[in-house]
């Protein structure tokens, strides 16, 4: 074998690699047979080795078989530079017809036998893609036994190979009736799908690349029968599904199958013919058709390619950029250009982009979202993408991209961003914490939000939303143009192949900062985008937020639509329990800070202060207690003990500097409406402050005809705010708010009055719970009332009139 062949296949994030080039599985499978006379499940040696010699001249570079390849098949892989994606046979749950701890213990010894006897062979092997440590489980068969009890069994066989062999790739051969089946540890995934048509083999394959997550997703078999169809409907279904495979970005296929010679228990099955040639090895007119997809790449799937300008915005980033630049070099996308723009760097930055082939903007120092538009002024490309000086491509990055604007309507993409591989322990910890920049995604392609560090974006329609706003130094911004996107009627696509390694911050100072930062870019969004928001000033996010780590996977298992007796022929996940476990975790653990607060300042004249602190510091612990114990540690973690400890710490301080963050910031307001024409019409003002105010979960309540205020808004027991409206001079519109106890305030100092002398440390901690609740119903009513104030003051700030002009007055 060449020096490229003796290299193993590698995954790289969620795609393949040998050495430093990308691997596209291109392939078809190769069995079962009936046994020849030494044992093995194959033709004898002369038509074995026909076979693959022809597989070879047919261009393809992978053969999957069903069973334990015999040396013979190996060496002649090895010689004709072939990979296996090798499967395995052995006694499994469709062999055991009664559920139980003792069917379980039987498919477990035999499934770890059959393995240990492939680790013999295969370990270190470059000729094995990949082991499949099972194939096609029905799902009735599941049931039977236990979703959890199957999925765990096959995440032992995973962990065993990884422990005889830790890189060797390893996966299960799943289809869509077990869709739900998640095999923990396995390094891709592995589809079989049947779908001869095109626009509905497009949306499943672009469902089962969210499915794979972080991983490459193999189409394990895919086929036409001949002679159910005909050889030329087969040749014609197979030319439109293997271009979707490519382009929805799997990471390759093997076509079911090379010869209609196909055998089950020793039996052969006819009437289908599914062979790219038939059981005489005579080829069908489809083979040509495979053939000519395995010497084609991406660039082959559109005749054109519109100009790409890849925007790198860097400040102090010596550390990264080398690497992120270096990464753009590899890109294979036939016609970009890249900018670096250096917002002020004061170290070796500039220095290091100067070493580049790529046009250097060299920028005073006025933060990310002024570099961004700085670069979208100099851009020359049709689509404008972004990429972080911390992260770094993938060679087909940008194809991915550029396809996933498949329709008109779609004015921005992205793609994930992975944690770099061989970082610290902290970076580590930090890419398994809340917080991550990630996608939120509303569907399989489309999304809310894509984050800053991978994203893209319709020149034009960037620039008809007013590019970046400079408000948001930091962070915010890219949230903010997608949702103007989005209130315009565009769409986001979401182009999950499209990936990145992106570099995770490396001190827990500097992630806890960042999280600071998020959370005073959510306030300032909040004023901008206030629909977009809870009471609690949370962003209410419509798609499903995805990333981070899972607590308690095994415990909580996922919600799984199954279909009358489970007949469905496609079984998805319908909800994560582990995902949303993570999420509310994140959300209700402030929660625990005002008992805490009231706690510690009664203390010293109440003795139910302690059990209230002691009860909130107790919530915290178990949550910590919680993520450290029931983390998924990947495999090889070096101190897997350390970094349970560390996800914990990091998990508790998350919502509470985040919440900080949020505080401590401002909400920025809204641009105004263009075209307002509004003639100091004072009414409608008040309307639209009413009905903005109960958006926002306010109770209104119109003044009567003795007030001396216009609208009174409350959202809780205590505190009212009257509000007042004016119009001054050349139509400007003004404001009062005046704030009032309610009438419970006074009734509660009065109850808490009697009580006082009869207890005296229950009445101290009702008045400090009264506090407590009086601060933050203080704190919402004021935030809500400014926001609905700002936002509806802006929809009627006067414009050029002629009665404005000339300054007439009301």
């Amino acid at each position: 074998m060449s020096t490229h062949h003796c290299s193993r296949v590698r995954a790289d994030g969620r795609h393949l690699r040998v050495a430093d080039e990308v691997f596209h599985v291109r392939g078809v499978t190769y069995g079962g047979f009936a046994a020849r006379r030494d044992g093995a499940a194959f033709p004898e040696h002369a038509v074995l080795k026909r076979d693959l010699v022809a597989i070879a001249e047919a261009g393809l570079t992978t053969v999957r078989t069903y069973d334990p390849v015999p040396d013979d098949f190996l060496d002649l892989a090895g010689e004709l530079s072939l990979r296996v994606l090798a499967g395995l046979h052995h006694h499994d749950w469709r062999m055991e017809p009664r559920a139980g701890r003792a069917a379980r213990r039987r498919v477990r010894d035999a499934g770890r036998q059959a393995v240990d006897a492939a680790l013999e062979s295969y370990a270190g092997d470059p000729r094995i893609l990949a082991l499949v440590v099972g194939n096609e489980y029905p799902c009735d068969v599941v049931r039977l036994h236990g979703a959890g009890a199957v999925a765990d069994g096959l995440a032992d066989l995973v962990s065993r190979c990884h422990a005889g062999d830790p890189e060797l790739l390893v996966t299960y051969g799943n289809f869509p009736t077990t869709e739900f089946l998640d095999v923990e540890g396995q390094d891709l995934v592995c589809y079989n799908v049947f779908l001869d048509e095109a626009p509905r083999l497009r949306a499943y394959l672009r469902h089962l690349r969210v499915v794979a997550g972080d991983r490459p997703l193999v189409v394990g078999e895919l086929g036409v029968p001949a002679l159910v169809h005909g050889e030329t409907a087969q040749a014609a279904s197979l030319a439109a599904q293997l271009p979707i495979v490519d382009e929805t970005g799997c990471a390759g296929a093997t076509v079911f199958s090379w010869t209609d010679e196909w055998s089950v228990a020793g039996k052969p099955v006819q009437g289908w013919g599914f062979g790219l040639t038939d059981t005489a090895r005579r080829p069908r007119p489809g083979l040509e058709v495979v053939s000519r997809w395995a010497a084609a790449g991406l660039a082959d799937l559109r005749p054109a390619w519109p100009r790409v300008s890849v925007l790198v915005c860097a400040y102090n980033a010596e550390k990264t950029i080398d690497e992120c630049l270096a990464s753009l070099l590899r890109c294979g996308y036939p016609d970009f250009e890249v900018l670096v723009c250096d917002d002020g760097s004061t170290d070796r930055t500039a220095e290091i982009a100067a070493r580049y082939p790529f046009r250097l903007l060299s920028l005073p120092h006025a933060g990310l979202s002024c570099a961004r538009n700085a670069g979208l002024d100099a851009a020359t490309g049709e689509i404008i993408a972004y990429l972080d000086s911390d992260a770094a491509c993938h060679p087909d990055w940008l194809h991915h991209l550029v396809l996933s604007f498949d329709d008109a309507r779609v004015a921005a993409t992205g793609g994930p961003n992975l944690p770099c591989p061989g970082a610290g322990i902290v970076e580590r910890a930090v890419a398994l914490s809340p917080g991550a920049p990630t996608e939120v995604l509303i569907g399989d392609d489309r999304a809310e939000h894509v984050p800053g560090c991978n994203m893209a974006y319709r020149r034009e329609a960037l620039r008809a939303v007013g590019g970046f706003r400079p408000a948001y130094t930091a962070a915010g911004d890219d949230v903010d143009v997608c949702w103007k996107l989005l209130d315009e009627g565009r769409q986001i696509a979401f182009a999950g192949a499209a990936q990145v390694y992106h570099h995770r911050r490396d001190t827990v100072t500097g992630y806890l900062r960042q999280q600071r930062g998020y959370g005073r870019a959510e306030r300032m969004l909040s004023g901008a985008h206030p629909h977009r928001f809870n009471r609690l000033g949370q962003a209410r996010w419509s798609g499903f937020v995805y990333g981070g780590a899972r607590i308690a996977a095994r415990m909580l298992r996922p919600v799984v639509y199954h279909g009358y007796a489970g007949t469905a022929p496609y079984q998805p996940v319908a909800r994560r329990r582990a995902e949303a476990a993570a999420q509310y975790g994140g959300v209700l653990l402030p929660l625990t800070l005002p008992p805490v607060v009231a706690g510690l300042l009664i203390m010293p004249v109440s003795s139910w202060a302690l059990p209230v602190v002691a009860t909130a510091v107790v919530a915290v612990l178990g949550y910590a207690l919680l993520v450290a114990t029931t983390l998924a540690v990947p495999d090889g973690e070096p101190r897997p003990v350390a970094l349970r400890l560390l996800v914990a710490a990091l998990h508790v301080l998350q919502p509470f500097v985040r919440l900080w963050g949020r505080l401590r910031g401002r909400p920025l307001s809204g641009p105004p409406p263009q075209g307002s024409t509004w003639s100091g019409d004072r009414l409608t003002w008040l309307r639209l402050l009413e009905d903005d105010l109960r958006a926002r979960r306010c109770a209104v309540r119109r003044s009567s005809p003795f007030s001396t205020w216009d609208v009174a808004a409350t959202v809780g027991p205590f505190l009212t705010a009257r509000i007042v409206t004016a119009v001054l001079w050349r139509w400007q519109p003004a404001h009062r708010v005046r704030w009032s106890l309610r009438l419970t305030l006074p009734l509660l100092l009065a109850v808490l009055s009697v009580l006082a002398v009869v207890d005296l440390a229950v009445a101290a901690a009702g008045a400090g719970a009264a506090g407590v609740a009086l601060g933050c119903e203080a704190l919402l009513l004021g935030r809500r009332v400014r926001a609905g104030l700002a936002h509806t003051t802006r929809q009627v700030a006067p414009t050029a009139s002629p009665r404005r002009a000339s300054g007439e007055p009301t």
